[in-house]
């Protein structure tokens, strides 16, 4: 049943402060708080360069700094066969050469939806893949003994976002203030 008036209160209630989607007042005059970190995601953009060696050889190189994720890239030649597959580590760093002249190219990054796309090799010399973040399923409640403001509702929700990214693993009551508010997942 708390499901079901959860989802009801997802999907009826706008949202209000950004990212809150929910705000009760209870009869104990304590603040109620339901928000998501949607706001938080970002695309991300991936180059990968592609090399003429000669001939009709192509070298694909894909790298990029400051991603904190993992991945894996997928590449085959148009009739689905597989001509390489590989685990990334954060850094995303891959290398492949191929005489194929179209190929396509299937790329996954952690948190990510997955890319996948059909290129000329020898017509390209950089394919910038636009990844989209993965709609984020967790609603997380905040309790709080007084009304909370904009601001204080940001510096809460920024606190989570960065308690939740994947490299850093931080307990979520870090971001409390017991004296003042709780914070916990809606499930």
């Amino acid at each position: 049943m708390k499901a079901i008036i959860t989802l009801l209160t997802i999907t009826c209630y706008s949202f209000i402060h950004g990212q809150i989607m929910h705000q009760t007042v209870r009869e104990d005059k304590t603040h109620e708080y339901w928000f998501s970190l949607d706001q938080y995601q970002k695309p991300m953009n991936y180059a990968i360069e592609i090399a003429h060696l000669g001939g009709n050889i192509n070298k694909l190189n894909g790298k990029i700094s400051g991603n904190k994720k993992n991945g894996t890239v997928i590449i085959s030649d148009t009739k689905e066969k597989k001509l390489f597959e590989k685990e990334l580590g954060p850094d995303l760093d891959f290398e492949f050469a191929t005489d194929q002249k179209e190929i396509v190219i299937e790329f996954a990054v952690d948190g990510f939806a997955t890319y996948s796309k059909k290129v000329s090799a020898e017509t390209l010399s950089v394919l910038v893949l636009k990844l989209q973040p993965q709609p984020q399923d967790e609603v997380y409640q905040i309790n709080s003994k007084k009304e909370l403001s904009e601001t204080e509702l940001n510096n809460i929700m920024e606190c989570v976002n960065n308690c939740m990214q994947y490299s850093l693993n931080k307990e979520l009551k870090s971001c409390e203030n017991k004296d003042q508010y709780t914070i916990s997942i809606q499930i």
